[in-house]
């Protein structure tokens, strides 16, 4: 049973991820702040994860701002894909108020591909990367599946 509720998430999801721990502005579309404490947890090029002290409802449209390792913002519109609250027992099931009481998913609406670039610059350095950690280890004699 568990395998076919892995099988539907892994088709609802567009695409590859990678994981990106950075800090998160989240607006709704007239501006005000929203999900404080927010941020992303990985990214992709139809979306992303994020941890923080509030959930929101899925279908809520968003403003995301991220900043990127490149030091570059990334901005877009998106909406609440999904929604999980995290409850904690020792407070009866309330939300401590951490950045990490609900994860959600943010699907990017209306980007278009130039727009994009930035998160594909971030799979293409973790494959140089990968690329540069087997040939390490390849010339210093390890393994490479090691």
């Amino acid at each position: 049973m568990g395998r076919a509720i892995r099988q539907q998430r892994n088709d609802t999801r567009q695409g590859e991820r990678i994981s990106l721990h950075a800090k998160l502005s989240l607006r709704t579309l007239d501006g005000k702040p929203t999900a404080p404490l927010s941020r992303c947890t990985n990214i992709g090029l139809g979306g992303l994860r994020v941890s923080a002290a509030e959930g929101l409802p899925p279908g809520t449209p968003v403003r995301i701002e991220l900043l990127l390792p490149s030091r570059r913002i990334f901005a877009s519109l998106g909406r609440i894909a999904w929604s999980k609250q995290t409850l904690h027992l020792s407070l009866f099931g309330l939300p401590r108020g951490r950045d990490d009481d609900a994860h959600f998913g943010i699907a990017f609406d209306g980007t278009s591909p130039e727009s994009l670039i930035p998160i594909a610059r971030l799979f293409s350095a973790r494959d140089d990367e990968r690329a540069r950690a087997r040939r390490i280890r390849r010339l210093r004699g390890y393994s490479i599946h090691a």
